[in-house]
């Protein structure tokens, strides 16, 4: 059972984490090109550490069971919010409307999620929450670049693996499911050559994982500093929105999921999981996709903020229904 004290505490770091970005751009010790360049080095160096580096465990058939059964509720979790997202906001305008709909079907399953599995349930679960983030990346490159640009063109395998979020998790797949990646945390105590080189390997790929919250919350913390909030709670759509991301559709999800576990195909494990990962707040490649794709990039900005602020509260309260 999931303890909530220690949920809370762990997000709590992770917004702790923003303030250093917040107080840098404010003084202006750090520029535009600052966030730029730290989402850089989280998504193609950082990132893909930690994505490879969960795949580092010995092979287990009791834990590829709940992987799988992982892998099948984030496909179905992303193509139901999806189709649900289709009906919402008809009558936004229409560059906010394309922000509105990607931040509520894309949580910050990577950059917040998986930092915050690695604190609740240890290392070996992270497996767990990589499983989920293959269909959060392959629905973000092909759906997600639909809904900003309604082109099909990204509708395509090539979209939906060439990025650099899938590629670390299938090759971790194939060094765990060939049983090297036990092989590796075995012989990494090993003496001579082979054991220095196995152990600083590990090493650095631990170091490199271990930036991504910190990174990642420093890019929310400063977008947040340029952020103008002035009016955002008389815009229609942003309380809606909050209660969307943040309650209703891990609710919805957790609903579904109580449902699938009398069949015993899911276990309580899995549920946990699925539902942090959910309840995070709206993706970083909200703000992202929003400024590549000639979306509303400022209003982006303020709903991935806000929902990370709030997720602070709305993480522990919806972990509340693992009680349950």
């Amino acid at each position: 059972m999931v303890k909530i004290s220690t949920l809370f505490l762990s997000v709590l770091t992770l917004f702790c984490f923003m303030i250093p970005g917040f107080l840098l751009r404010k003084a202006k010790l750090a520029n535009e090109n600052f966030a730029k360049a730290l989402s850089i080095f989280t998504l193609y160096v950082a990132q893909v550490a930690m994505l490879f580096h969960g795949f580092l465990f010995e092979f287990d058939k009791l834990i590829l069971r709940g992987v799988v059964g992982m892998f099948v509720m984030a496909f179905v979790a992303h193509v139901l919010f999806y189709l649900f997202s289709l009906l919402l906001f008809p009558k936004a305008p229409g560059k906010q409307k394309c922000v509105l709909r990607f931040a509520v079907v894309f949580s910050n399953a990577g950059y917040m999620g998986i930092p915050v599995i690695n604190d609740v349930f240890g290392s070996s679960f992270t497996i767990y929450a990589t499983a989920f983030v293959i269909w959060f990346n392959v629905f973000a490159f092909t759906l997600g670049r639909l809904i900003y640009t309604n082109d099909k063109k990204y509708i395509s395998v090539k979209e939906a693996i060439l990025n650099p979020a899938v590629i670390p998790i299938l090759l971790g797949l194939i060094v765990y499911l060939t049983g090297l990646g036990g092989v590796i945390r075995a012989n990494m105590e090993a003496e001579g050559f082979t054991g220095q080189a196995l152990t600083l390997f590990y090493n650095v790929l631990t170091a490199f994982k271990n930036m991504v919250a910190p990174a990642s919350m420093l890019v929310v913390g400063a977008r947040l500093a340029d952020v103008d909030f002035k009016g955002i709670w008389k815009d229609k759509y942003f309380v809606p929105f909050l209660l969307l991301r943040l309650f209703v559709f891990p609710a919805v999800l957790w609903g579904i999921m109580k449902l699938i576990s009398l069949t015993g195909l899911i276990d309580q494990t899995v549920m946990s999981i699925m539902l942090i990962l959910s309840s995070t707040p709206a993706a970083a490649m909200t703000a992202i996709f929003a400024e590549l794709y000639d979306g509303d990039a400022p209003y982006a900005g303020k709903l991935v903020a806000a929902s990370t602020v709030l997720s602070v509260v709305t993480m522990p309260v919806v972990a509340l229904l693992l009680q349950i």
